[in-house]
């Protein structure tokens, strides 16, 4: 199958009546339009591994792509979207001195996801109960980040059920047993906490002594302003360190997904603009496939709500 995205112009004018979805994530909202252009089924599906093609009566077999994520970047940036929209539904800069920033490390160099998932597991049944003697509650979202050296270490989202309470670096370093630990609150001045995040551990950050190889450096060169202070980034680059068919994210059981809706663009903008939401962004894009006769058309907007925290104290541990 020849499959072909494009950017396109957002036209300069969309029917109030046109369905859209709604996607709700905390202060952040996105309406998605799309425009189906395809009037009839062009493929049937005969087996897992066969398809017929309408027009022609041609069997065909089914593509089974790898799930390489080193070639195949396209499910990755899906998978790091989705933990982006996951984050957003939970964090906002009004709940986020609920919250703590936890990264955990090893001594050894571990590259087995499967280990540090389970290691996971057994740090967090022993924080419960370090924390559920201290009166607190709460759930988490918990994610790989692939290092350079081929290493593997985590992050974790801890969001209580009250005001974060302060943790010792070195005592939750003790309960975690296997490395280094890092507890920092989030920043309550991000309006986009989830696309914050996804960034950091995405973007690889180098200097003139990092070793990188000419896969990775294939990525976009960014300059990143940090206070006074300016560094390097490779966009997404750390995405082409992760091996095959990793589990990107996990997460407890009372976390919030994100809320869709189907509804009228009209109502939609009328419910977002009356909640004090405000548009910061739109792109449109069509996705063609020429073999089936395809093409489905997609505008995204983007909204959301600043929130005034000042006052609101969220310092580190």
């Amino acid at each position: 199958m020849s499959i072909v995205k494009r950017k396109i112009d957002v036209p300069d004018y969309i029917d109030g009546h046109q369905p859209v979805t709604l996607k709700s994530m905390g202060n952040i909202q996105k309406i998605t339009i799309t425009n189906s252009l395809n009037r009839k089924a062009t493929v049937i599906p005969l087996s897992k591994n066969d398809y017929i093609v309408v027009s022609t009566g041609e069997v065909k077999k089914v593509e089974h792509h790898a799930e390489d994520r080193t070639e195949n970047l396209r499910n990755l940036e899906k998978s790091m979207r989705a933990l982006s929209d996951l984050i957003n539904a939970n964090i906002s800069p009004e709940n986020a001195h609920f919250c703590r920033f936890i990264t955990l490390t090893y001594k050894e160099n571990i590259q087995n996801p499967e280990q540090l998932y389970k290691d996971f597991r057994n740090f967090n049944k022993r924080v419960k109960r370090f924390m559920e003697k201290q009166n607190y509650h709460y759930e988490y979202i918990v994610t790989v980040e692939a290092q350079e050296r081929g290493a593997f270490h985590l992050h974790c989202i801890f969001i209580f059920d009250k005001k974060a309470p302060y943790i010792d670096n070195s005592k939750l370093a003790e309960i975690w047993g296997l490395g280094f630990v890092s507890v920092k609150a989030i920043d309550n001045n991000v309006d986009n906490i989830g696309k914050y995040l996804t960034a950091y551990l995405t973007d690889l950050p180098i200097d003139n002594n990092t070793d990188i190889s000419t896969d990775v450096i294939g990525g976009k060169i960014k300059d990143v302003k940090n206070g006074d202070k300016t560094k390097r980034i490779i966009k997404g680059a750390r995405l082409k360190l992760l091996p095959v068919g990793i589990r990107l994210f996990r997460y407890s059981r009372g976390i919030k997904k994100p809320i869709v809706y189907e509804t009228t663009y009209n109502e939609a903008v009328k419910a977002l603009s009356d909640n004090g939401y405000k548009k910061v962004a739109e792109h449109a894009v069509e996705i063609s496939d020429t073999e089936r006769n395809f093409t489905n058309r997609y505008i995204k907007e983007n909204y959301k709500k600043f929130i005034n925290t000042k006052g609101v104290k969220n310092h580190d541990t």
